[in-house]
């Protein structure tokens, strides 16, 4: 069942509601000034903080991947939407995935980015290229690490992405152990043999120089889903911050999409 806790969320623009459900180690902050205007200009768009993450409640115990979908609900019961569109990016397009096959009544449609299905081989775990990332004692070259590796080409970016990314990470930062019960609870989590229950219009989306979850992962993903359209950026992991018009015009498709007929289970 939900939970009872309170999220920190922002609520932007008019229209049909939309949930942005981030990734791991990541805030509201992470989908950048740009891609949040640019939604909101459409749609009634929240987004929000992970248990733990931000300013919403500490997470002093392990949870599941369920237990974030169920927080998902929590949320679209206080802001009084039955239903909603719903965008999730890697570790958030898992956390999505189970919110519409735990809770199929409430979401209207998936855009899922640079995610998987979970399980122990996660390829979001990419611990080794994240380690390599690491400068001991200087946070700002840890975050321009990790940022060069999340985006295509860090000498090429849309301008702004850097600045977005940082602003992000250094005005909330996020507590290493709430990282790791995030990573502990995908790697324990899988949607790969219920995937063929979502009966929601699907856009699985993945930049074509990921390094933190291969472009294969989204392709297996979509091919799951029954009906799932596919579609590679020019992009790394980050691909919202490299493409925000790309990605606000591919939410807006995916969102428009007429329901699909209910899948047999």
């Amino acid at each position: 069942m939900p939970t009872e806790r309170s999220f920190k969320h922002i609520r932007r623009g008019a229209g049909s509601p939309l949930l942005l459900v981030q990734g791991t180690a990541a805030t509201h902050l992470h989908w950048g000034k740009r891609l949040m205007s640019l939604l909101a200009a459409s749609f009634d768009v929240v987004a929000y903080d992970h248990r733990g993450v931000g300013y919403s409640a500490l997470a002093c115990e392990s949870f599941t991947v369920a237990d974030l979908a169920d927080d998902a609900v929590g949320l679209l019961d206080e802001l009084g939407w039955p239903r909603a569109h719903v965008m999730g990016v890697s570790m958030g397009g898992v956390v999505a995935q189970e919110l519409a096959l735990r809770h199929p009544n409430r979401v209207e449609s998936l855009l899922l980015g640079c995610t998987h299905t979970g399980g122990a081989g996660s390829p979001a775990l990419a611990s080794d290229v994240l380690a390599s990332a690491i400068v001991h004692g200087d946070k700002p070259a840890t975050l321009r690490n990790i940022f060069r590796v999340g985006v295509k080409d860090p000498e090429r970016v849309r301008r702004g992405a850097w600045e977005e990314y940082r602003d992000a990470a250094l005005t909330l930062p996020v507590d290493p152990r709430t990282t790791a019960l995030q990573i502990g609870a995908v790697a324990l989590h899988s949607t790969a043999e219920r995937l063929h229950r979502i009966n929601v219009p699907t856009h699985v989306v993945h930049g074509d120089t990921d390094r933190l979850v291969p472009v294969e992962s989204g392709e297996k993903l979509a091919s799951t889903i029954p009906g799932a359209h596919f579609t590679v950026l020019s992009a790394g992991h980050f691909f919202w911050l490299e493409q925000p018009e790309q990605t606000a015009k591919l939410v807006a498709e995916t969102c428009s999409a007429p329901s699909r007929e209910e899948v047999p289970l």
